[in-house]
C-alpha cells in the first residue's frame, strides 16, 4: 500500500510540471526523465526491480503517457488496492492498469490508458562535484518552502560552514528569513572555507517539495551556477531526483 501511495504522489508532482511523460520499462526497472514545460527543472525517477512486489519485463519499451490521465487513474485507487501495469506488444496503443485488493468493500477497477507518440530526447545530466550538501526532514523543509512562498517568488539560499539561511522577500510582503542551524540537520557538508549564495524560484521549489510524503528525508546539493539537486530516497535504491536551474540575478553582468 505504501509504495502504491508513493507512486501516486510521484505522478501528482509530475503532472504539475509537465503534460506528457515518457516512461522506460527496462529489464532492470522503471526509468523516467521529465523536463518541465518551461525547461527550468528536470525530474528523474528510478524504480529498480527490487522495489516492486513483482516485475517482469521481457524487452525494453518506452511509453508516452499523458501525466494528467495517469494521475486521474491513480487517484481512483482505494487505500488497500494494489496496482498492476500490463503492456503487451501486440496491443501497443494502450497500457492496462488494474487495481485489485482483498477488501470486499473495495471493487476491482480496470483501465485502458491511451498511449501517445512522444519524441523525447533523454538529457544527459553531468556528474558535478557539489560544494555543499545537506539532508533535512522532508516535511519540515516543505513547510519552510510553503511559508517562504508567501513572502516572495524567489528564495535566496546562503550556505557557510556555520549556517544555512533561506530568505524570501518582496516589495509588498516584506522579508522572511529562516536560519537552519547545522547541528539540527540530519547531515551537512561544505567545502572548507566556502560560502554560497544562490537564488531559486519558489514556485518550482514548492512543486518539488509537494511530494515530501514519499520520503522522510530530503537531500539537497548546491553549487554556484549549477542546478540545485533535490533527492528523495524511496528505499531499495529507488530514487526521485529533481534538478532546478538557478535564477540569474538581473544585477549580474
Amino acid at each position: 500500500g505504501n509504495r502504491c501511495d508513493m507512486f501516486t504522489t510521484v505522478f501528482q508532482t509530475v503532472k504539475s510540471l509537465t503534460d506528457h511523460i515518457s516512461i522506460e520499462f527496462k529489464t532492470d526497472g522503471i526509468h523516467m526523465q521529465v523536463m518541465d514545460n518551461s525547461k527550468v527543472s528536470i525530474v528523474e525517477l528510478y524504480l529498480p526491480v527490487a522495489w516492486f512486489d513483482k516485475y517482469e519485463c521481457e524487452q525494453n519499451v518506452v511509453l508516452g503517457l499523458n501525466a494528467n490521465i495517469m494521475y486521474k487513474i491513480l487517484n481512483t485507487r482505494e487505500k488497500m488496492q494494489k496496482i498492476e501495469f500490463v503492456y503487451e506488444t501486440k496491443k501497443t496503443d494502450t497500457l492496462s492498469i488494474h487495481f485489485t485488493g482483498e477488501n470486499k468493500d473495495e471493487y476491482d477497477k480496470f483501465f485502458q490508458m491511451p498511449l501517445i507518440d512522444l519524441e523525447m530526447e533523454q538529457m544527459c545530466i553531468p556528474d558535478i562535484e557539489y560544494v555543499a550538501e545537506f539532508s533535512v526532514a522532508s516535511n519540515i523543509f516543505a513547510n519552510l518552502i510553503n511559508q517562504l512562498k508567501l513572502f516572495g517568488e524567489t528564495m535566496d539560499i546562503f550556505c557557510s560552514e556555520e549556517k544555512i539561511m533561506l530568505t524570501a522577500n518582496s516589495q509588498d510582503s516584506g522579508q522572511m528569513a529562516v536560519e537552519m542551524k547545522i547541528d539540527d540537520l540530519d547531515s551537512f557538508a561544505i567545502d572548507e572555507g566556502e560560502t554560497l549564495k544562490i537564488s531559486f524560484s519558489l514556485n518550482y521549489m514548492q512543486q518539488i517539495c509537494s511530494c515530501n510524503k514519499i520520503a522522510k528525508e530530503v537531500e539537497i546539493k548546491l553549487s554556484e551556477n549549477y542546478p540545485l539537486s533535490v533527492i528523495y530516497d524511496l528505499g531499495e535504491e529507488a530514487s526521485m531526483k529533481f534538478y532546478l536551474a538557478p535564477k540569474m540575478n538581473d544585477t549580474d553582468e
